[in-house]
């Protein structure tokens, strides 16, 4: 039985890199990504959430989220906290339950490109999985930045420095 394990070993180290193995590298990298996306560019969202949620013209300052919030919605996909109201309920919720995914992705995503590649590339594939991570940041950055300009086209307003109860949708 340890024989014939060894043997598929061996014929998976010695075989040629195959379109296979950049499929697996695209699904466990697709992991990766979402999770990174998800898990950095909730702190430029919230920044777009405290503008519109928590505004108070008679502030100097942009609105933001209360600290207590702004943990809760940050942290919660890590460590399962949920103290909100409203639509930081809902983002709570869900991030909850996103940091379950991520808890398995991870070490799955890593087992998957180890089993799938050979000795020779595995450090290579087992990278490309990884630098997922950084793409999904900057598709957030990205996201946040489209989203942002078509909400500015959408409702055109003054700055916040020239009328600050215009410039916040209501």
């Amino acid at each position: 039985m340890a024989e014939q394990q060894l043997g598929v070993l061996k014929a998976l180290d010695v075989a040629k890199t195959q379109l296979y193995r950049f499929t697996a590298i695209v699904i466990a990298g697709m992991g990766f990504f979402t999770d990174a996306y998800d898990l950095f560019c909730v702190s430029l969202v919230t920044k777009l959430l405290g503008r519109l949620y928590y505004f108070n013209p008679l502030s100097e300052k942009l609105g933001s989220l209360p600290p207590h919030v702004a943990a809760a919605v940050n942290g919660v996909a890590l460590c399962g906290t949920l103290a909100a109201q409203g639509v930081m309920t809902t983002l709570c919720f869900f991030r909850f339950w996103l940091g379950f995914g991520i808890g398995g992705d991870y070490p799955l995503s890593a087992t998957i490109m180890s089993e799938y590649a050979n000795k020779k590339t595995r450090g290579a594939f087992k990278a490309a999985v990884f630098a997922m991570q950084g793409i999904g940041i900057l598709a957030g950055g990205f996201v946040a930045l489209a989203v942002s300009s078509i909400f500015d086209k959408k409702f055109p307003a003054p700055t916040y420095a020239v009328n600050r109860a215009l410039s916040t949708p209501p």
